[in-house]
């Protein structure tokens, strides 16, 4: 955890809870960060882990005045309940009620995916743009779709849950229960775990990135994660017709060994229309954190987020 920071005024803690690990951070009005922190997620007791780092983070910060939690999954964000995460155990969790109660300041929770997207377009990459689709990639992979300036959360609290969607269908099991999920083939998780499978070396996503053209095993992991992602990419490009996709998460940080084979690939797939703008989040992998933050800031009343500039 980077040192405590001190404010004289209000603070606001942005959560976010992923499947590997939970990071969070404390910001003042200005969007100055005092301090930020992560540790290993403990997938047997989520909720009691986060409602004790939401503690901490209030005694440390007597200024508190909102929390914003944001997690994967299906999140009923009306009520704070996780619905549904595939990669953690907190099916049915009230958890912002729980983190109100450790922490004596209201909280909300978020969808990561539309987190990440709101930070994106009101302090990143979407400003500017009248729709836009932000794919964060990290331990799984979602959608935030902001059509004007809505983030659609869906009929069922599912929109965007684009992971779980069959790319290549009969293909390799997810966690989810179906078989040849995008999740399974693109995420840094999926990237990984095909590497090792295929050689026995398990060097994580960043070491296949930088083996791409010398191990024709890397080489192979990486092409069928971009086609993956055209694939995905071309189905939603032609349903919604956004004018702008983001690309964020962890693997964004491949830069253009990701970005320019997808935008090939994505463009040969849009065989009758030019191919939306694809770019890299402006926030990256800390993009889920700012949308906690402004959530938190939101729930506390205020909205000093509209002058933030990370």
């Amino acid at each position: 955890m980077s040192a405590i920071k001190d404010s004289p005024g209000p603070v606001f803690a942005g959560i976010d809870i992923g499947g590997t690990s939970i990071k969070w951070m404390i910001v003042d009005e200005a969007g100055s960060i005092l301090t930020d922190g992560n540790e290993p997620t403990n997938r047997q007791s989520v909720a009691a882990q986060v409602g004790a780092i939401g503690q901490r983070l209030a005694h440390s910060h007597p200024g508190l005045v909102g929390c914003g939690l944001i997690c994967p999954g299906l999140v009923d964000e009306g009520s704070g309940t996780i619905v549904y995460a595939a990669n953690l155990e907190l099916q049915g969790v009230q958890l912002a009620r729980a983190v109100e109660e450790a922490t004596g300041v209201p909280a909300a929770l978020m969808h990561d995916g539309r987190a990440a997207g709101l930070a994106e377009g009101l302090l990143g990459a979407g400003r500017g743009a009248s729709s836009f689709l932000m794919m964060p990639i990290g331990t799984g992979i979602s959608v935030a779709l902001m059509l004007g300036d809505n983030l659609w959360s869906g009929a069922t609290f599912s929109a965007g849950e684009v992971g779980h969607a069959p790319v290549f269908p009969g293909g390799e099991s997810c966690r989810c229960g179906s078989r040849g999920c995008l999740e399974v083939y693109a995420s840094a998780k999926g990237i990984a775990r095909r590497y090792a499978q295929a050689t026995g070396n398990d060097i994580g996503a960043k070491a296949v990135e930088d083996g791409i053209g010398s191990d024709p095993v890397a080489t192979e992991v990486w092409g069928t994660a971009v086609r993956a992602l055209a694939l995905s990419l071309t189905h939603m490009t032609l349903t919604v017709d956004v004018e702008r996709i983001i690309i964020g998460g962890g693997l964004s940080h491949a830069g253009e060994h990701l970005l320019a084979p997808l935008r090939r690939e994505f463009a040969s797939m849009l065989t009758f229309r030019d191919a939306p703008q694809i770019v890299r989040a402006s926030l990256g992998g800390s993009g889920g954190r700012w949308g906690a933050a402004i959530l938190a800031a939101q729930v506390g009343g205020s909205t000093c987020y509209e002058g933030w500039q990370p």
